[in-house]
């Protein structure tokens, strides 16, 4: 359980923590120096129960908003802090409202220093701060009075977090690892060490792990957890990680920690944004810092169906990010203007790493819709309008799960299916991509009946998003086709001449003949058929992968019974007289060097004869 405090700046945030784990969370000289917190602190706690939980301090100036808002990602639940010398100040509000945008929906609240005050005034205090509260998550929580450096009211507030990490619902620890990074530092003696709160999956020692955005690659040396060496750690626990092979450059806080190639960068997402009521107008194309997990960013607002978003107001828009960020679906978004900075809304991610146009139908419904509904259904839909499979990595990195889980469910599924061993595809897609193949099929087989089917340049421009390789693998298996080599065609299909082409077939035959062992071009072998020259060249090209002709170099053709004869006249020559060069192999062929040289490449190429320099040799069967 990790809980995480918020509030105006010198309520005794860090103070209280320090009275519920003995840890002092200010580390930084600057911070001891001025007497206010900096950067994110962070303390192990064990609960009353015996339950391990820990605490994010967060720093209350408005100049480290954003050191606040990187410690919020991570937080099961908050305490809000508001001293009962002063009550609800501004900071006060402009937490609440970070927590609530970035998905923060329990806590409690502490009113600090309440033993500075008097009895009367504590009330009045706590009816204020019940007030400030009504319309946030925090309107039923337990509000409990405390003075930390007296311990007065500790022991309630810890009896009172031990309930609310009882009623804790688990992180799912079996997703993608997704750990972003809140601190990066070097120890002397173990190199690069990370820490932060796993949000999902699971860590282990000794494992590569990727950095995102970058890329970079390491080794998880070692880890620890609550101060005590682990073998790993899970969705929920903060975590420090020594890092092998990653310099302290090569690190940076807002990066997200993860296993290689699960989680892709992103610079668009389709965003449903939320405007506070006191912020002003959000225009189209405007410039805001925006946190995502431990990540602080720039971005520019696009909206698609207006030109401004009113306060309080509501709408999906583009968020452009001018580096790459890591999101995923319903991952939350903090939206500060551009200068000054100051909170005024934030959102939820409907759909990262897809580019809209603007004013696009129907655009809005299908976000909310990917927003609302079931990953594996939509993931079925977006599939269904697709022309081919799409790789089950990618398809696993979008839905923030490992590979083989997403192959496992999709095994259950029948409105999904895997093809072959890394690509997923949605049935209803399947069978209708089947069903244009087939007909394609049947359209190419009356279009060109002397054809052996469908070839596979025709299939790379037909579907030309589908992996080649892969689309002959499926084909296979359609019903009613069949791939021969790189041809598809009809389950039933067999060239078959009717009397006119076995008339023309008989023509060329004959021309074949007639000039024996000189090859004829093909233009020749046309010119005997006295029909379309498209269908005069498939009969030619059926004759030669039938075996009634042999093609040589180029355009040569020849009669396959005058290549036999050819070929025994060689074997002879060679079996009498031994190896023997182009010269008296011409003489042997009685032909021209014209003819005999691409007869006797053919033969080569037949392995009927092997060129040793300047003479051929007859190949052993």
């Amino acid at each position: 359980m990790v809980f995480g405090t918020a509030g105006h700046i010198d309520h005794g945030k860090t103070t209280l923590v320090r009275a519920l784990t003995g840890r002092d969370t200010d580390r930084l000289p600057e911070e001891k120096r001025r007497g206010i917190s900096i950067d994110l602190g962070f303390a192990p706690l064990t609960l009353p129960s015996g339950r391990p939980a820990a605490f994010v301090d967060v720093p209350g100036h408005e100049r480290f908003i954003r050191n606040m808002a990187a410690g919020v990602h991570g937080m099961d639940a908050v305490l809000l802090v508001v001293a009962a010398t002063e009550g609800v100040m501004p900071q006060t509000v402009e937490h609440l409202a970070i927590l609530d945008f970035l998905g923060v929906s329990r806590g409690l609240v502490a009113l600090t220093k309440a033993d500075l005050v008097e009895p009367d005034w504590l009330e009045l205090v706590e009816a204020d701060t019940r007030a400030a509260l009504q319309d946030s998550f925090l309107r039923r929580a337990p509000l409990l009075p405390v003075g930390a450096p007296t311990g007065q009211g500790v022991p309630a507030l810890l009896a009172e977090l031990d309930r609310l990490a009882a009623r804790a619902e688990p992180r799912d620890a079996t997703g993608v690892l997704r750990l972003p990074l809140d601190r990066v530092f070097s120890v002397r003696g173990f190199g690069t060490v990370v820490t932060g709160t796993i949000t999902r999956g699971t860590i282990r020692a000794d494992e590569a792990v990727e950095l995102a955005p970058g890329g970079f690659r390491a080794r998880v040396r070692g880890l620890e957890s609550h101060g005590r060496p682990v073998a790993e750690a899970r969705a929920g626990q903060r975590v420090a990680v020594n890092l092998s092979g990653a310099e302290r450059a090569d690190v940076a806080r807002g990066q997200v920690l993860t296993h290689p190639g699960q989680l892709d960068s992103v610079t668009v997402a389709a965003v449903r944004l939320t405007l506070l009521p006191g912020a002003p107008p959000l225009k189209h194309r405007a410039r805001v810092h925006t946190y995502v997990g431990t990540a602080e960013a720039l971005a520019r607002v696009y909206f698609w169906d207006r030109d401004e978003l009113k306060p309080g107001g509501e709408a999906w828009a583009e968020l452009r990010w001018e580096a790459p960020v890591v999101v995923q679906r319903a991952d939350r978004v903090l939206i500060r203007t551009y200068s000054p900075v100051v909170t005024i809304g934030g959102g939820v991610v409907g759909e990262p790493g897809t580019h809209h146009r603007r004013r696009e139908a129907h655009l809005v419904e299908r976000l909310e819709a990917a927003l609302a509904g079931d990953p594996l259904t939509l993931l079925a839909e977006r599939l269904a309008g697709r022309g081919a499979p799409e790789a089950l990595d990618q398809a696993a990195r979008s839905l923030g799960w490992p590979a083989e889980e997403l192959a496992r469910r999709v095994a259950e599924r029948s409105d999904l299916i895997q093809v072959g061993s890394r690509w997923v595809w949605a049935a209803a897609a399947a069978r209708r991509v089947a069903e244009e193949v087939r007909q394609v099929v049947s359209a190419y087989h009356r279009e060109h009946p002397l054809r052996p089917g469908w070839p596979r340049d025709r299939q790379r421009q037909a579907f030309p998003d589908w992996d080649a390789r892969l689309f002959g693998q499926w084909l296979a298996g359609v019903e009613g086709l069949a791939a021969d080599g790189d041809v598809v065609r009809a389950s039933g299909f067999r060239v078959e001449l009717d009397a006119q082409q076995a008339a023309w077939r008989g023509a060329v035959l004959d021309f074949a003949r007639q000039r024996g062992v000189e090859p004829a071009d093909t233009d020749s072998l046309l010119a005997q058929v006295p029909a379309p020259v498209d269908l005069a060249r498939d009969l030619v090209e059926w004759m030669v992968a039938s075996g009634d002709l042999v093609r040589l170099d180029g355009e040569l053709v020849m009669g396959a019974s005058a290549f036999a004869s050819a070929v025994a006249r060689v074997r002879d020559a060679i079996a009498r007289e031994g190896p023997l060069g182009t010269a008296a192999l011409r003489d042997v062929l009685g032909t021209t060097r014209k003819y005999a040289v691409p007869i006797l490449e053919r033969m080569d190429e037949a392995r009927v004869t092997r060129r040793e320099g300047d003479v051929r040799v007859v190949v052993q069967p």
